[in-house]
């Protein structure tokens, strides 16, 4: 019975550990930014389904990015819909994972939510995972 040598011959040492994710803030496109101004403009103005419509159109524009999911998710706090605006909060904290300032803003988005509907010990959690992310 032959046994394998506990290191491939050639082989040296441990195998290299994988690169460090790459941090990389997301933005908004030119036509997403325009949508996006547009809508904090009808927001503004309590046009809510409006706004609603201009940031969804950003959406299909660019639908993996976090930065319009969090701005989507004001809107729906602003229409006093918490726990839509905690939803969207989290889909984007699910989309920033190399992004940590834009996790942030998301996971104080969902700590808003939570103080709305008087879960104050969940916002105090959410805020502090926010400020983790900050500060690192």
């Amino acid at each position: 019975m032959q046994t394998q040598p506990a290191t491939p011959p050639g082989a040296v040492g441990e195998p290299e550990p994988l690169p460090a994710p790459v941090l990389r803030e997301p933005t908004l496109g030119a036509a997403s930014r325009a949508l996006v101004g547009q809508a904090q403009a009808q927001l503004a103005g309590g046009n809510y389904a409006v706004a609603a419509s201009s940031i969804e159109r950003a959406l299909r524009i660019e639908p993996d990015n976090p930065l319009l999911w969090i701005e989507l998710g004001k809107l729906r706090q602003a229409e006093g819909n918490h726990v839509q605006a905690e939803n969207m909060g989290r889909k984007a904290v699910s989309m920033a994972t190399t992004a940590p300032r834009v996790q942030a803003d998301a996971w104080r988005l969902i700590a808003e939510s939570y103080r709305a509907r008087g879960m104050n010990t969940e916002a105090q959690n959410a805020l502090l995972r926010a400020d983790s992310l900050v500060s690192r």
